[in-house]
């Protein structure tokens, strides 16, 4: 394995924000974005709580962590994030356990601090909002541990993708949208469809990529399970099927035509969907094309959001 100098390995706050992989918060800061919205769309008499907000912001990021986190240690304990040698480099996570930049005391540290900040904003906003908010929280913290922990270990039984879909596209939008209305209702956990979709879609590019290492440590993915061209079949109809909800959306009037800004993302979308027709089998060329493109799916998630919001914060205020 290639060793860099030490002088350009990561330290301090750059490591800490390696390690918690902080640049897929989005994934979660998004639903929370599209869900408090939702709540004044659906509700134009509402009240909209800033502190709450905010308060449920942190709350999503900390149970965030506390998944990636503890992703890292499992997976690690696996076997699965240890170095490829083939490739050459620690494969898959934050790295940052493989590389030895941090202990495995560290991450278990990190994880506990953020596992007890989600579960007091949890407590805090039952305070606020009612039992649902309980109901939610034991879920997502369930789903945070459990997607990589003993006994259940969801993602190496080809659950992964129900799981994110449930907790970070259903949950958070939902839990959202009871923080600022109190109440419960089915309309958000429909319009939570399209984020669901898209952030399945970070995962499942991960699981394309990895289809033929993770197999190599007993771990079933849905990539594992169904074969790599069906597998990009299901990643179109992930992408394609965000896209679709929202127009179906718009066209029975649950949300406000402004919703349609989002398809200036379309492009975006198309990219993603042709780096799939020349997908190298060259193990290195096919890290680096994969990590390419979960990454720029990543992205995606986050460009799709913030043009949906945007359309949706112009009907709100000026429309």
């Amino acid at each position: 394995m290639t060793t860099k100098s030490t002088t350009s390995l990561p330290k301090g706050f750059k490591l800490l924000m390696m390690a918690v992989r902080a640049y897929a918060f989005p994934a979660s800061i998004v639903p929370i974005f599209y869900g408090s919205i939702l709540a004044v769309i659906l509700n134009p008499s509402l009240r909209f709580n800033y502190i709450n907000f905010f308060i449920t912001l942190i709350g999503a990021v900390a149970i965030h962590i506390t998944t990636n986190v503890v992703n890292d240690i499992y997976d690690f304990k696996k076997g699965i994030d240890k170095e490829d040698k083939e490739i050459g480099i620690p494969h898959g996570g934050s790295q940052v356990i493989s590389m030895g930049l941090v202990s495995n005391k560290f991450m278990k540290t990190v994880g506990i601090i953020s596992t007890l900040i989600a579960i007091t904003t949890g407590v805090y906003l039952y305070t606020q909002a009612g039992s649902w908010i309980i109901y939610l929280s034991i879920f997502g913290l369930f789903s945070a541990i459990y997607y990589t922990a003993t006994p259940f270990a969801l993602k190496y039984k080809a659950l992964g993708d129900i799981q994110v879909f449930l907790s970070f596209g259903t949950g958070m939008t939902l839990g959202s949208y009871i923080v600022q209305t109190h109440e419960f209702s089915w309309i958000p956990v429909i319009l939570s469809i399209p984020f669901g979709l898209l952030i399945d879609a970070i995962l499942h590019s991960n699981n394309i990529r990895d289809i033929n290492f993770d197999g190599q440590f007993g771990v079933k993915t849905l990539p594992i399970l169904i074969g790599e061209r069906l597998s990009f079949y299901f990643y179109y109809f992930l992408i394609l099927g965000a896209y679709t909800s929202i127009i179906i959306f718009v066209i029975t009037g649950l949300l406000p035509w402004f919703a349609l800004l989002n398809l200036i993302t379309f492009p975006a979308a198309l990219k993603l969907l042709k780096m799939l027709k020349n997908y190298p089998q060259e193990t290195m060329a096919r890290y680096e094309l994969g990590t390419k493109h979960n990454v720029m799916t990543a992205q995606f998630n986050t460009q799709f959001g913030l043009a949906l919001t945007i359309g949706l914060l112009i009907s709100l205020f000026f429309i």
